[in-house]
């Protein structure tokens, strides 16, 4: 192997990998945008990563698996929030004291046991597409719903009618991006809708 260092190296990443298609589209539940899949990601990088020298791994900060909501009837909802913090490690396979790491915090939600493990997955897809600032096609910030949310919003919503609309965000009765809009979420609120949201 070469005696790049690993920012000559994750430069010559860049140089072979300058796009990755959005390949599933994201609907219901008021969504309506097109997203990368961790998988489709791995098969644009990895030969190039590969090739390179350049090794990846992740290192877990913290994590918390948030209570259930409350579903309007009273009842538990099956669906819980886990937020993972991490760093990623690009490392030199040549040098591995030589590396460049990535923080990333990342959230998903499950009715099972699966929600860290997509916080990790969604983590890496992250800290791939910041590292090497690829194009995807289309620009996160200009989406309908983030314009939306970033418009001052008329009012709070207590938690327990917030917990009543995002079931009924779940089973599809009331848009995502509406909920968003229309009142002034805490940061807890925004983080479970988005959660929500990226689970579909």
């Amino acid at each position: 192997m070469s005696e790049k260092n690993i920012f000559q190296r994750i430069n010559a990443v860049m140089q072979e990998v300058a796009y990755v298609q959005k390949d599933k589209a994201v609907t219901g539940m008021g969504a309506g945008y097109k997203a990368v899949t961790h998988d489709n990601l791995v098969s644009v990088a990895r030969a190039s990563f590969v090739k390179h020298g350049i090794v990846m791994y992740p290192e877990q900060v913290s994590g918390e698996l948030f209570a259930p909501s409350v579903k309007a009837d009273g009842t538990l909802s099956n669906m819980r929030l886990y937020e993972g913090s991490y760093i990623f490690h690009f490392v030199n396979i040549d040098k591995p004291d030589d590396k460049v790491s990535v923080p990333v915090v990342a959230h998903a939600m499950d009715n099972g046991d699966k929600a860290p493990g997509k916080a990790m997955t969604y983590g890496a897809k992250t800290a791939v597409l910041k590292l090497l600032w690829l194009e995807t096609g289309e620009n996160e910030e200009s989406r309908e719903e983030t314009k939306e949310r970033s418009k001052p919003k008329a009012k709070p919503l207590p938690d327990d009618r917030f917990k009543v609309a995002l079931e009924k965000v779940k089973s599809g009765e009331f848009p995502a991006e509406r909920l968003a809009s229309d009142y002034a979420l805490t940061e807890a609120q925004t983080k479970q809708l988005d959660a929500v949201v990226a689970s579909c």
